[in-house]
């Protein structure tokens, strides 16, 4: 692999330390492409093979059109266990971040809604039955969103736990409510991988050439009745998924 131009290198080494050593924060935007070439004194064809190269080194994102981002530190590392096991008031993704040492923040809407084909197909109701929708965007403080996560409830269950219609649940959620009622719940999730859609595009903050990963998760009840269903969105190099298995799985 051909070594980069000494210049390219030089104001490569200069940003990174800038970034190792604090100076520039994650979420911190850099300079505009002009005006690192002033401060260097380079032409912008080189800050741009410099920005390459920070970005290939993980340190920072292009967002194109909208300038470079220094890159939060590390994903987000999140078991699958973490959605049965409730530590405070958190399940899920609220006790992988923490437990990371990250701060999380989520941003809920709730709302009624006849349901659309891919919900319906994974609740296992005919389209345009009515479900309550929960939608989450979720990351941690000082970084972009990690992932969107969409649940929908059958309103009979709705009508037995009514607090499901409000943004906070209280603590462990939804299936600790469920639980409430004496409900041992299985899950079933499935897992891929494709580019973003635009509208994710924009409300995870990425790019068309950064994959994310998408789940369908199903929740049954003891008599094997789907009870919820969440699908998620995560960005993939935000998040580490990690699953645990045993021998009497």
């Amino acid at each position: 692999m051909p070594r980069p131009p000494a210049k390219a290198q030089a104001i490569t080494n200069a940003l990174a330390a800038r970034i190792i050593e604090g100076e520039l924060e994650p979420g911190a935007w850099l300079p505009s492409e002009r005006e690192l070439a002033e401060r260097f004194t380079a032409d912008r064809s080189t800050v741009r093979r410099a920005v390459r190269l920070l970005a290939e080194q993980g340190l920072v994102v292009v967002r194109a059109g909208i300038g470079t981002q220094v890159r939060a530190p590390g994903p987000v590392r999140r078991s699958a266990a973490d959605i049965t096991r409730q530590v405070g008031r958190w399940r899920g993704f609220h006790v992988s971040a923490r437990e990371g040492g990250r701060e999380p923040f989520t941003r809920t809407t709730v709302d009624e809604v006849a349901v659309d084909a891919q919900p319906a197909r994974w609740l296992g109701v005919p389209v345009g039955t009515t479900a309550l929708r929960r939608a989450r965007v979720q990351g941690v403080t000082g970084g972009p969103p990690v992932q969107t996560a969409t649940t929908w409830v059958i309103m009979d269950v709705v009508e037995q736990i009514p607090i499901l219609r409000q943004v906070d649940t209280g603590p462990g959620g939804i299936y600790s409510r469920l639980e409430e009622l004496g409900l041992r719940i299985l899950f079933e999730e499935c897992v891929t991988c494709r580019p973003p859609l635009p509208d994710e595009r924009e409300t995870l903050e990425i790019n068309a050439d950064q994959p994310v990963l998408t789940l369908w998760r199903r929740a049954y009840d003891d008599n094997d009745r789907i009870v919820e269903v969440t699908h998620r969105v995560v960005v993939g190099d935000r998040h580490e998924l990690i699953y645990r298995y045993g021998s009497g799985a």
